[in-house]
Protein backbone atom coordinates (compact mmCIF):
# COMPACT_ATOMS: atom_id res chain seq x y z
CA UNK A 1 0.00 0.00 0.00
CA UNK A 2 1.74 3.47 -0.94
CA UNK A 3 1.01 6.41 1.72
CA UNK A 4 1.65 10.04 2.29
CA UNK A 5 1.47 11.60 5.40
CA UNK A 6 1.28 15.28 5.99
CA UNK A 7 2.20 16.86 9.05
CA UNK A 8 2.11 20.40 10.05
CA UNK A 9 3.91 21.21 13.47
CA UNK A 10 2.55 24.41 15.76
CA UNK A 11 4.88 26.78 13.81
CA UNK A 12 2.94 26.03 10.56
CA UNK A 13 5.93 24.00 9.23
CA UNK A 14 4.97 21.46 6.46
CA UNK A 15 6.71 17.92 6.38
CA UNK A 16 5.40 15.51 4.25
CA UNK A 17 6.30 11.78 4.13
CA UNK A 18 5.97 9.32 1.26
CA UNK A 19 6.27 5.34 1.87
CA UNK A 20 4.63 2.27 1.85
CA UNK A 21 3.08 -0.39 4.17
CA UNK A 22 3.05 -3.56 3.95
CA UNK A 23 2.78 -6.98 7.03
CA UNK A 24 3.25 -4.19 9.80
CA UNK A 25 6.16 -2.30 8.51
CA UNK A 26 6.07 1.40 7.39
CA UNK A 27 8.87 2.15 5.21
CA UNK A 28 9.58 5.71 4.10
CA UNK A 29 11.19 6.84 1.24
CA UNK A 30 14.61 8.51 2.18
CA UNK A 31 15.35 5.26 4.25
CA UNK A 32 13.17 5.36 7.56
CA UNK A 33 10.97 2.62 8.62
CA UNK A 34 8.57 2.26 11.73
CA UNK A 35 7.74 -1.52 12.77
CA UNK A 36 4.32 -1.38 14.17
CA UNK A 37 4.28 -4.30 17.16
CA UNK A 38 0.97 -4.99 18.82
CA UNK A 39 -1.09 -3.14 21.40
CA UNK A 40 -0.38 0.03 19.75
CA UNK A 41 3.41 0.42 19.96
CA UNK A 42 5.80 0.88 17.23
CA UNK A 43 10.02 1.03 16.89
CA UNK A 44 11.10 3.81 14.44
CA UNK A 45 14.80 3.56 12.87
CA UNK A 46 16.53 4.04 9.76
CA UNK A 47 16.24 1.19 7.22
CA UNK A 48 19.77 0.56 7.43
CA UNK A 49 21.53 1.40 10.85
CA UNK A 50 24.83 -0.13 9.95
CA UNK A 51 24.93 1.94 6.96
CA UNK A 52 24.40 5.16 9.00
CA UNK A 53 27.33 4.06 11.14
CA UNK A 54 29.37 3.39 7.89
CA UNK A 55 28.62 6.27 6.39
CA UNK A 56 29.64 8.58 9.80
CA UNK A 57 25.79 9.90 10.16
CA UNK A 58 24.45 10.50 13.86
CA UNK A 59 20.88 8.58 14.13
CA UNK A 60 18.37 7.36 16.59
CA UNK A 61 16.11 5.27 17.31
CA UNK A 62 12.41 5.37 18.17
CA UNK A 63 10.03 3.49 20.70
CA UNK A 64 6.76 3.90 21.36
CA UNK A 65 3.70 3.12 22.76
CA UNK A 66 -0.34 4.05 23.61
CA UNK A 67 -0.67 4.06 27.44
CA UNK A 68 -4.04 4.45 27.27
CA UNK A 69 -6.59 6.03 25.22
CA UNK A 70 -5.50 9.61 24.79
CA UNK A 71 -1.97 8.89 26.03
CA UNK A 72 1.08 7.93 24.75
CA UNK A 73 5.06 7.49 25.94
CA UNK A 74 7.73 7.72 23.38
CA UNK A 75 11.79 6.67 24.35
CA UNK A 76 13.74 8.54 21.60
CA UNK A 77 17.53 7.73 22.12
CA UNK A 78 20.36 9.06 20.01
CA UNK A 79 23.29 8.16 18.90
CA UNK A 80 26.81 9.69 17.22
CA UNK A 81 28.54 8.99 13.80
CA UNK A 82 30.31 6.03 16.16
CA UNK A 83 27.21 4.56 17.19
CA UNK A 84 27.56 5.93 20.59
CA UNK A 85 24.66 7.26 22.88
CA UNK A 86 24.77 10.78 22.79
CA UNK A 87 21.07 11.09 24.76
CA UNK A 88 17.92 9.66 25.78
CA UNK A 89 15.34 11.60 25.90
CA UNK A 90 11.44 10.16 27.11
CA UNK A 91 8.44 12.21 25.82
CA UNK A 92 5.06 12.03 27.75
CA UNK A 93 2.31 13.34 24.96
CA UNK A 94 -1.10 13.75 26.01
CA UNK A 95 -4.61 14.26 23.37
CA UNK A 96 -6.21 17.51 23.73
Amino acid sequence: MRMEINSTSGGGTSIRWNGTAQDGLVTFDGGFQMTLLPGGMYLACPTNVAKSVAETQSFFLEFSWMESPGKRRRLVRTFDVQGVVVSTTYINETKL
